[in-house]
């Protein structure tokens, strides 16, 4: 994989001055914590879009048959789906689609269910739309893998408050790809208890060590009231130029979901992300190989360092993202924060913006190279021994 040598050029979020200023207290940090990837984007891509802006004009344009052909292909080799054009809605945003679900399917102080810890923004939306945060924490399983804890969803499930589950698959930040076997237990408990189940598959691409990845969407049969959240951003670092999609099987949540894009205007087509999107359907399979293969090293790297340190290594079925235990070292939340982040100059995300239940845990990118992942997790490891000897 070749890494962007226009990276230090561009406007990035992870390496605004002012935002690392906020979250780590100074702007010399080296930056592993947004969700992208430093890696330039596929040459089939970028040969594309080159073509589409040279000579061209970008006046209001429609999505042609070709993509929604190349797209359905996409779905039907890699997931075993059959997509339905009539069925995709498109959004700005993942968490765009979210605030409009929760708004119209529920009332303000009805209680939407999350598994800490989480995705900070599916906490954020809820706060933001006057709902309720209703915790089904994930249980860490001898220090080293993460469950659903199905008692505690069925019985949050059964309050007639709760109208919607969150659902992150796979799940970000601690990495599980959920099993068939746990997939059909939540539509069961969904369907019992009559909940929107709502699926941010965005990472679905992004399986690692022979996991396999489900959608949702399998089950539309047995269950209707499902809403698949997704985008092909996160798989070919097309977060900047990339939209979303809602895929919507039931007819009565599609139209009433629908009728609001259209109300705020929302689901226009953007020329570059279809070119981008059509051209990564067509050719991006053989660079998105090499990326996994690219985290798989990488992972196996962080785990080789690690091998005889304290720093736990949760192992991630899929993202790319690990996530570090550092609660055999620490017993502070900020004291890790601030000592990691000055020490080694990394800038990685506190587990406590996941949730409490996150608390003594990092999550750190590792889509670069794995030089630079062997020398900020080397530099990690040393501020842990560092810090022991000083006792």
């Amino acid at each position: 994989m070749r890494i962007d040598k226009k990276l230090k050029e561009l406007p990035l979020t992870k390496s605004n001055p002012y935002t690392l200023e906020s979250l780590f207290g100074k702007s010399d940090i080296t930056p592993m914590w947004v969700a992208d990837m430093e890696f330039e984007i596929a040459q089939p891509i970028q040969d594309a879009l080159i073509k589409r802006i040279s000579n061209s004009g970008f006046g209001y344009e429609y999505k042609p048959e070709s993509f929604f052909k190349a797209q359905k292909e996409w779905y039907q080799k890699k997931y075993n789906l059959k997509l339905i054009k009539e069925q995709v809605l498109y959004s700005p945003s993942i968490t765009t689609t979210i605030s409009i679900i929760i708004e119209n399917f529920t009332l303000e102080n009805d209680g939407i269910i999350i598994q800490p810890p989480v995705f900070m923004e599916f906490r954020d939306v809820i706060r933001k739309t006057n709902r309720k945060i209703v915790k089904n924490p994930l249980k860490l399983v001898e220090d080293r893998h993460y469950e659903i804890d199905f008692e505690d969803l069925k019985e949050k499930a059964k309050s007639d408050n709760n109208k919607i589950l969150i659902l992150c698959n796979p799940h970000n930040p601690v990495g599980r790809v959920w099993r068939k076997e746990e997939l059909e237990k939540i539509i069961t408990i969904c369907k019992e208890n009559n909940l929107i189940l709502i699926s941010d598959e965005i990472h679905k691409d992004i399986i690692l060590f022979d996991n396999h990845f489900t959608s949702v969407l399998h089950y539309n049969n047995r269950f209707e009231n499902i809403v698949v959240c997704t985008s092909e951003a996160k798989t070919f670092n097309l977060c900047g130029i990339s939209d979303s999609m809602a895929i919507i099987p039931n007819e009565k949540l599609r139209n009433t979901i629908a009728s609001n894009f259209k109300k705020y205007n929302l689901g226009r087509t953007n020329a570059l992300t279809a070119v981008a999107l059509e051209t990564a359907y067509n050719s991006g399979n053989p660079w998105l190989q090499n990326l996994i293969k690219t985290i798989e090293k990488n992972v196996n790297s962080i785990k080789e360092v690690l091998k005889d340190s304290k720093i736990k290594l949760i192992q991630p079925e899929g993202t790319y993202q690990v996530w570090l235990d550092f609660r055999g070292i620490y017993n502070n939340t900020k004291e890790m924060f601030s000592n990691l982040t000055e020490v080694t100059g990394v800038g990685m995300n506190a587990g406590h913006w996941y949730g409490r239940e996150g608390a003594l845990f990092m999550r750190m990118n590792i889509a670069t190279t794995n030089e630079k992942v062997i020398d900020s997790i080397i530099k990690i490891k040393k501020a842990v021994i560092n810090k022991e000897l000083s006792k």
